[in-house]
């Protein structure tokens, strides 16, 4: 054997390749387990119902919309995430028809099984079908406009508010041959591409009730490009982190400042055409700092261990689920008009590790009943 020439015997593998071990040592080093991805996504669910609750609190004064401008729009969270995954995770041993089945069988069956409750919910039972002058034109009177309505909910995503994310980020999963493309590109280029893509996303902003889920992929495929970025520089965006939390937690504060004093209003920035213009998109620009804020605070605690945070990331996907269900039942036994004399600050922090409790709760019951099946219900 030629010098710096090495076959690998490495289980599951057979390669040859110069350059020793390096290779080898690298692809596993890329599939450790992040403790910091943990906490940050166990963050990141905290803020995705937080700000699916503050819509129920009146945030009147500057200071609160500024707070809500911060907690509002963390699915970027999810998606920068699902990017930074599918290279940490997929890449290597990325194979197509695996990879979409298993996200159906973990997402997308959970996904199907909770609407499907929906539509028995609120269309049979409290005759109370959301987005019913969107998706009702006509009285129901057969079995074929009940499978239509549910085909319509279930492609829409809007059976309750948060579950667009998941027909949308099916869409991105499908889209899985393009994104190893991108891996493939000098990473000059993908940075560039990430940038031009970042300018369509600010001015094109996200959907009218997040009902086109064309117009939600263009807008945020540059996040989940970034996070696969930062997987595959990740010790170089780990490291250019290091001591710049204060920093970027000042821009994100100075931006959502910004865009009360700009635009007068607080959290995501819709509209119902992607080609009409109306102002640059800041909440996208922040939360793309936001996430580069907790992942130089997160990082920080990556040798330490955080129960309470591990438990939270690992049914964060379940939380995902329920917690609209524990805020539709607020809404609809009126608990929140019952204590609307609370501040709408104290109102909103009471409501969110309530809502995550018990949807956490609902879970747990869940996981012990199903005992292996839970996964298949609600995704843990």
């Amino acid at each position: 054997m030629s010098a710096g020439l090495v076959t690998s015997n490495f289980p599951g593998c057979c390669w040859t390749y110069s350059g020793g071990c390096h290779l080898l040592l690298s692809h596993l080093a890329k599939n450790m387990h992040l403790n910091s991805f943990d906490y940050f996504r166990g963050l990141a669910i905290m803020f995705i119902v937080a700000g699916h609750s503050c819509v129920y609190w009146g945030l009147e004064t500057f200071y609160e919309k500024v707070f809500a401008n911060l907690v509002t729009g963390g699915t970027t969270f999810f998606v920068f995430i699902s990017g930074f995954f599918f290279h940490h995770v997929f890449y290597f041993k990325f194979q197509y028809k695996q990879f979409i089945l298993k996200k159906v069988k973990y997402v997308l069956l959970p996904y199907t099984l909770f609407t499907l409750t929906g539509i028995i919910c609120f269309v049979f039972y409290l005759d109370r079908p959301p987005y019913a002058e969107v998706f009702i034109t006509d009285h129901l009177n057969n079995w074929h406009q009940y499978i239509k309505l549910f085909i319509q909910y279930w492609w829409m995503g809007s059976i309750l508010d948060a579950y667009w994310y998941i027909p949308f980020i099916m869409i991105i999963f499908a889209l899985s041959p393009l994104f190893i493309k991108q891996i493939q590109l000098p990473m000059k280029t993908q940075v560039g591409l990430f940038i031009f893509l970042l300018g369509i996303s600010s001015l094109i902003h996200r959907p009218s009730y997040n009902l086109s889920h064309l117009h939600s992929v263009i807008y945020f495929i540059p996040v989940y490009m970034l996070g696969i970025i930062c997987s595959i520089e990740r010790a170089r965006v780990f490291k250019f982190l290091e001591g710049k939390s204060l920093v970027l937690g000042f821009s994100v504060v100075l931006i959502s400042v910004a865009q009360i004093l700009i635009y007068d209003k607080y959290g995501n920035f819709h509209k119902e055409t992607m080609f009409s213009y109306e102002g640059i998109d800041l909440m996208i620009i922040q939360k793309i700092l936001m996430c580069f804020f907790l992942l130089s605070v997160t990082q920080k605690f990556d040798h330490k261990n955080i129960p309470f945070l591990k438990y939270i990331s690992a049914a964060s996907f379940a939380i995902y689920f329920l917690h609209p269900w524990i805020l539709y039942s607020f809404d609809y036994l009126s608990v929140f008009q019952r204590y609307n004399f609370l501040p709408g600050f104290l109102g909103f922090v009471i409501t969110v590790p309530l809502v995550i409790a018990i949807s956490l709760s609902i879970a747990i019951i869940f996981k012990r009943v199903s005992l292996n099946n839970s996964r298949f219900i609600i995704g843990w």
